[in-house]
């Protein structure tokens, strides 16, 4: 189904953030939110991707017609925007990992595709392998050219279930959700949840857990536990370079049991809405290694 058609512990202790921190050279923890807020905590489980199952490794062919091409060619999928434009591929050479990558415009003065022009680029690809899955794990590596301005912030890609609800659409649970993230003022990583909630837009979730350097390959690891219809018992988390940095609970995806975790959403452009949001250069961020889990069995 595309768009269009369509355990847990209260944290670690200070030592440990220290120590996450002595890891992660360059990234930043908001300590104070998540000891703050009782849903909000660090993993204290390794990365999804060693505990699940690899069901999809989708990548874009090598020298395709253009970005259209590319993505529709390596994830499957029609139901995309701004991918002739804004979307190149690399090759392995260029990108420097051992597949292909691709490369995302962000031409100056863009922002969200409903705001100003239409900078970055968006997908939706169903992968197979998590055909009615309530656990889902993806993994992918971003790179932001060497120093990137993050103005305001922007949207990069995450995980999505039935209608994959975003630009302000209401949530009721019955049909969908998404659970992107986002960059924010100086790099700041968080989640940007469309989930039940009473919220006109998405909601910002960790917001300052991580901070995304530039110039260099970050890979982001995020599972979805979904909720039992009728229960606030949903999970997220997260992992930078293999590192946990935040997990949150009681999240409530869907009121019915006919929504799963069924794919990617690729989206990512500058904005929010305004003139504040907008680059004011052309960029470019890479995009490569998209890997998918689920639990055995």
């Amino acid at each position: 189904m595309t768009k269009h058609h369509l355990d847990q512990s209260r944290g670690w202790s200070c030592l440990a953030l220290t120590s996450l921190l002595a890891v992660l050279p360059g990234m930043a923890f908001a300590a104070d939110d998540i000891y703050d807020n009782p849903n909000l905590s660090i993993p204290q489980l390794t990365p999804c991707s060693a505990r699940y199952e690899l069901v999809a490794d989708p990548a874009p062919p090598p020298n395709p017609k253009d970005g259209k091409d590319a993505v529709r060619a390596g994830y499957g999928t029609y139901d995309d925007w701004g991918t002739r434009e804004n979307i190149e591929v690399l090759s392995p050479q260029q990108s420097g990992l051992s597949e292909t990558a691709l490369r995302v415009h962000y031409p100056a003065g863009t922002s969200s595709p409903s705001d100003n022009g239409k900078g970055g680029a968006g997908f939706f690809a169903t992968i197979d392998g998590l055909s009615e899955s309530t656990r889902s794990c993806l993994q992918y590596k971003v790179r932001f050219e060497p120093g990137f301005d993050f103005v305001k912030g922007g949207k990069l890609p995450g995980l999505y279930g039935g209608a994959a609800p975003s630009g302000g659409e209401e949530v009721t649970g019955d049909e969908g959700f998404s659970i992107r993230f986002m960059w924010r003022e100086d790099g700041q990583g968080e989640l940007y949840e469309y989930v039940v909630k009473d919220a006109d837009y998405g909601k910002s979730v960790g917001r300052g857990s991580w901070t995304f350097p530039t110039g260099q390959w970050v890979t982001i690891e995020q599972e979805v536990i979904l909720n039992d219809p009728g229960q606030k018992n949903g999970i997220a988390r997260v992992w930078i370079d293999g590192a946990p940095v935040l997990e949150q609970q009681n999240i409530v995806y869907r009121t019915n049991d006919h929504v799963y975790a069924d794919g990617l959403m690729f989206s990512t452009f500058f904005g929010g809405h305004g003139e504040e949001w907008r680059t004011p250069r052309d960029q470019v961020a890479d995009f490569s290694d998209f890997r998918f889990y689920r639990p055995q069995g």
